[in-house]
Parts: C-alpha cells; sequence; structure tokens
C-alpha cells in the first residue's frame, strides 16, 4: 500500500495507462466510443478546448461524474 504522496502517484500512473494526442486522435477517427473528459477549470476550457470534449472541472468530478457519464462501461479520455 502507498503511503506517501510520490508512491501513491507512481502507483496511479501505473494503473492508468496514458496516450499521446496521436494515439487519441486515432480512437476519434476510427469512431471508437470514447468521451474526453475536459477537467480543467471553465475560464481554461473556454480559451480552447478539443472539440468533442465535456467540461467536468476537477473539483466537480467526484460529484458529478455518474451524472456525466452515467454508462461505468465508458471509455474515459482525461485531458
Amino acid at each position: 500500500m502507498a503511503t506517501t504522496v510520490d508512491e501513491m502517484v507512481q502507483a496511479a500512473k501505473a494503473a492508468v495507462p496514458s496516450l499521446t494526442a496521436q494515439e487519441v486522435y486515432a480512437k476519434l477517427q476510427a469512431g471508437e466510443p470514447v468521451v474526453i473528459l475536459d477537467v480543467r477549470e471553465k475560464e481554461e476550457y473556454d480559451q480552447g478546448h478539443i472539440a468533442q470534449a465535456v467540461l467536468l472541472p476537477r473539483g466537480l468530478l467526484e460529484f458529478r461524474i455518474a451524472e456525466v457519464i452515467p454508462d461505468k462501461s465508458t471509455t474515459i479520455i482525461l485531458h
């Protein structure tokens, strides 16, 4: 079990796959059913965002994720 912040971050990185922008683009072009979830603040989102992205700021993520993405089998790409 992770005991320090660094250990928790390393454990999370090991458990969650990372994708390049090119890999995400390929998934979108292939029509894969994914949701791009933009977890930045609205002001940042308004300055520019991926066209298909759904805004759900990090501070609200735990409270609204089930409402925004009700299907738990949905592939989510966080940005």
